[in-house]
């Protein structure tokens, strides 16, 4: 279908999160009122494919309005924020799929990455910093002035510090080296390195972990899905805390003092949406986060973003009144 010239005053609005493990889509009104809801699959389009992604965009789109008790219909705006989907060539590609292969007609497409979303539904005034600790990890700012800069983002193979599936791969890195004797043995942890092999169905030889992890279905997200079991383990050694769990927060922290410093955002006061179920679901990680923005001279000021798909509404709203 294709992008239509239909007024913006009227008609729905459409926010969408989308990331390497699942898409959120929230339906709403022109004011801004959710009345439905879908979720589908990643749309992650560096980690499952642009056709992949596209297929998951249009998915979520028909449950959001299936979940409304509506067919699809024409949106006035759609505000994507997709992970690993915000440089000029994958707008390319986002411009194209709404301009013929959608399942919905778009009026105006808002293209953002998903720290933008954070950013918006976690900063009260518009400008701050949004920090994402998912499957993946990125830090998003905005000025006081308008101006935008962002850190992290790079993808699992070189970035993803302070991520999910960064701490999994890290504590079977720090497992193998224990089993092969490359550390002090007092540096080890032989609880760790059964409740990790627990969590991958194995009994006995850690060698196993090979045999498990590359495995074909053991992808990115797999690996990620592994955080709970492996911060549970992890948390029963508490010497181990500030080892493996302690960085991913420092990571998180330099990547928003890069944003900042970027803004040319002095020290003090500074706005912080948090976001990412690994994040927001860590008080190790988070602590470290904080006391390291402090101990740099800021004051963060942390604003959960449990949704960040509410925050596509709002920057949808906007483009609205435009």
């Amino acid at each position: 279908m294709k992008m239509g010239n239909m007024g913006q005053k009227s008609g729905w609005i459409i926010s969408v999160d989308g990331g390497g493990t699942s898409t959120e889509v929230v339906l709403a009104d022109i004011h801004g009122t959710p009345i439905g809801e879908g979720h589908s699959g990643p749309s992650n389009a560096k980690a499952v494919g642009v056709a992949a992604a596209m297929k998951s965009l249009d998915d979520g789109i028909k449950a959001a309005f299936e979940n409304a008790g509506l067919v699809p219909e024409p949106v006035a705006v759609a505000s994507l924020g997709l992970a690993g989907f915000d440089r000029d060539e994958d707008r390319e590609i986002l411009a194209k799929w709404a301009d013929g292969g959608s399942v919905v007609q778009i009026g105006k497409l808002i293209l953002t990455n998903d720290g933008q979303l954070v950013l918006a539904a976690g900063t009260s005034e518009g400008w701050g910093v949004g920090i994402i600790g998912g499957t993946g990890s990125i830090a998003v700012g905005k000025s006081p002035s308008g101006e935008f800069a962002r850190a992290g983002g790079w993808g699992h193979l070189i970035g993803d510090e302070g991520s999910a599936y960064k701490l999994v791969m890290d504590t079977l890195r720090f497992i193998a080296k224990s089993v092969d004797g490359r550390m002090p043995k007092e540096a080890t942890s032989q609880v760790l390195n059964q409740k990790v092999m627990h969590a991958l169905g194995l009994t006995d030889d850690p060698n196993g972990i090979v045999s498990v992890i590359y495995q074909p279905e053991y992808d990115r997200a797999r690996l990620a899905s592994l955080a709970p079991s492996v911060i549970e383990a992890i948390r029963a050694e508490p010497r181990l805390r500030p080892v493996l769990l302690k960085p991913a927060g420092i990571e998180l922290a330099e990547a928003a003092l890069s944003v900042a410093r970027k803004l040319q955002i002095p020290t003090g006061r500074l706005p912080v949406g948090l976001a990412g179920s690994f994040l927001l679901g860590t008080q190790e990680i988070r602590d470290a986060l904080v006391l390291h923005l402090e101990r740099q001279g800021y004051q963060p000021e942390i604003r959960e973003v449990p949704r960040p798909v509410l925050g596509g509404l709002v920057l949808a709203k906007a483009a609205i009144q435009d």
